[in-house]
């Protein structure tokens, strides 16, 4: 009994490895049998186009490649000699010069049979789900056989018109009839369209017999029309009035109607360049550039007088104008359009300039132009009149080149000699220089800070007639200019006048009790003029002889200036110049008498 239990217990144990063995065989044998069939479908495969793969409309299954291309090439063939009627016209593909590029033949085939094992296998399965249709390219020539169909097809669109007719009755009156006509949509082919209705039948032997078309809308709709008829209907019952102070601009129908925007096609009101054109005229009438005023100092009354008063600067706003218009006429919001004006006030009303603190001459310079010619002394009184008068704020700089502005024929001199790329030639501006450097001189009197200041390259007779040598400054815009600070506590007043052959420049203020001492000007080095110089010119007649260059001494000139306020020293400073020697340059002619 014993052993019959143990041999009881042991059997349960090995049932399930009985169960696995006896499952073993038939998944082995399917499992094989899978291998074999897809050995098998590959071997068949191997030269031939997988199931369910279409080249256009041609299923090339089991084709191979050159099958394939017999196939291909002969529906091909047969379909680009067909003539396609699309309604009324025809397209013959015999004179198309269709053909088809048989690449595709190849890229066709490389599914399922190109790259790695697992992309292969899973071409070969989405074929056998799906069928994979393969468009081959095509190329034909159609542009001729389609212009031709274009051009008969073509209806050009009409744009909405609006007409204005005005009448004017025995009595006087006038009105005016708006009417409108209607805008039409055009028809064009579209030619991309049929090309590929021509292209899908060669591929795939059917297409779309209906000629595309397409609709070209307006450019200037009903619509657009129709608001540009209200908006001048508007305008007859109640214009549009632009308003600045006492001015004022009406917009009325007449006005209105050459405004309108019926031809851009941009959905616009106002046609944005005319009425641009026509805010200048009125922006001409109110712009107006800041005019800072220009006095002179009594010393009698000791008060600012104005010779050229303040005004304020003026600018319309044309954008917003614009804007505003459209606004209005979009609207039909209030008729009157207070103009959007920037107003721009001087820095210093006429009303205001005698509490500036202008009470006194805080210096003057002085320089004498004696024997110069009528065109320097011209430009002389003409550069004075440029700084005469002029304000300078506590704390500001003065340049001289900013405050004359332009130094040339459009700006009013005449030619005179200056020193130019180191010759003394003739041209704009010469003597301006004088009053550079009278204005240095008064400066330096006034006990002011200098910012800038340039000698002469040599020296020259005007600048030394009962001064020393050394106490000149030179411009030439833009970049050698002479500068000054006012440093004061009040504004300074600049005077420029003539008095016969002399030049004064008055710097006017309030005195802040700074003494200030000039030495005299130290003259060292000086060497004389080379000899002359005399140089052939076929310009000038034989005989003829012209000076443009005179002698001047070189020499080393250097003079120190301090200024003390309240017992402290607030400049100390040299000044030095290195006028070179110079000689005279005579021209002499070469050319023959007539």
């Amino acid at each position: 009994m014993a052993k019959t239990k143990s041999s009881n217990k042991k059997f349960p144990l090995s049932k399930p490895l009985f169960k696995i063995k006896s499952y073993l065989l038939p998944i082995s044998l399917f499992l094989l049998l899978i291998i074999l069939i897809f050995v098998t479908y590959q071997v068949i495969f191997l030269d031939k186009y997988y199931p369910f793969i279409f080249l256009g409309d041609t299923n090339v299954t089991f084709l191979t490649k050159a099958q394939t291309i017999r196939v291909v090439n002969a529906k091909f063939s047969n379909r680009a000699n067909q003539k396609l009627p699309f309604g009324q016209f025809n397209i013959d593909l015999a004179t198309s010069s269709a053909k088809l590029d048989f690449q595709i033949v190849d890229e066709a085939f490389g599914v399922g049979h190109s790259g790695p094992f697992g992309k292969r296998a899973q071409d070969q399965l989405q074929a056998l789900i799906s069928k994979l249709i393969i468009k081959p390219k095509v190329t034909l020539n159609l542009d001729e056989q389609i212009e031709i169909i274009a051009a008969s097809v073509y209806q050009p669109p009409q744009n909405a018109q609006l007409i204005f007719d005005e009448t004017t009755t025995p009595e006087g009156s006038s009105s005016a009839n708006i009417q409108i006509i209607e805008a039409k949509d055009g028809l064009e082919l579209d030619k991309q369209s049929l090309q590929k209705e021509v292209s899908d039948y060669l591929i795939f032997g059917k297409y779309q017999p209906q000629l595309p078309t397409k609709i070209i809308p307006p450019k200037i709709t009903t619509d657009h029309v129709q608001r540009a008829k209200q908006t001048l209907e508007s305008s007859q019952k109640q214009p549009v009035s632009l308003v600045f102070l006492s001015q004022k601009w009406v917009i009325d129908t007449k006005q209105l109607l050459t405004l309108l925007d019926l031809t851009s096609g941009q959905n616009l009101i106002l046609d944005k360049d005319k009425t641009y054109q026509y805010l200048e005229k009125i922006a001409s009438a109110i712009d107006q550039k800041v005019q800072e005023g220009l006095f002179e100092f009594n010393p009698a009354t000791k008060r600012v007088t104005a010779f050229k008063p303040s005004q304020e600067g003026r600018k319309l706003d044309t954008d917003k104008t614009y804007m505003l218009l459209n606004n209005t006429f979009a609207s039909n919001s209030s008729r009157t359009i207070n103009l959007p004006v920037t107003i721009v006030k001087p820095k210093i009303q006429t009303s205001d300039v005698n509490s500036l603190g202008i009470k006194e001459l805080l210096g003057r310079g002085i320089s004498n132009f004696a024997g110069s010619i009528p065109n320097r002394i011209y430009n002389i009184g003409l550069a004075a009149s440029r700084i005469n008068g002029v304000l300078i704020a506590p704390g500001q700089t003065f340049s001289f080149n900013e405050k004359v502005g332009d130094i040339s024929a459009a700006s009013g001199y005449k030619q005179a000699y200056v020193i130019k790329s180191g010759r003394t030639v003739l041209d704009d501006g010469g003597g301006v220089c004088q009053d550079s450097t009278t204005l240095f001189r008064a400066v330096l009197n006034a006990g002011l800070p200098v910012v800038q200041r340039t000698a002469h390259a040599y020296r020259v007779g005007y600048y030394e007639q009962g001064f020393p040598p050394g106490l000149d400054a030179t411009v030439f815009a833009p970049s050698v200019d002479f500068k000054f600070k006012n440093d004061t506590s009040a504004h300074i007043l600049i005077q420029a006048y003539t008095v016969g052959s002399t030049l004064y420049v008055d710097l006017y203020g309030t005195s802040d009790g700074r003494i200030v001492n000039i030495t005299k000007p130290i003259v060292t080095n000086q060497t004389p003029p080379p000899a002359e110089l005399r140089q052939d010119d076929p310009t000038l007649t034989k005989g003829e002889v012209k000076q443009v260059d005179w002698p001047a001494w070189g020499a080393n000139v250097s003079f120190s200036r301090t200024v003390v306020r309240d017992g402290k020293e607030i400049i100390k400073e040299t000044f030095r110049s290195n006028f070179k020697a110079w000689q005279a340059v005579y021209l002499v002619g070469t050319k023959e008498g007539q």
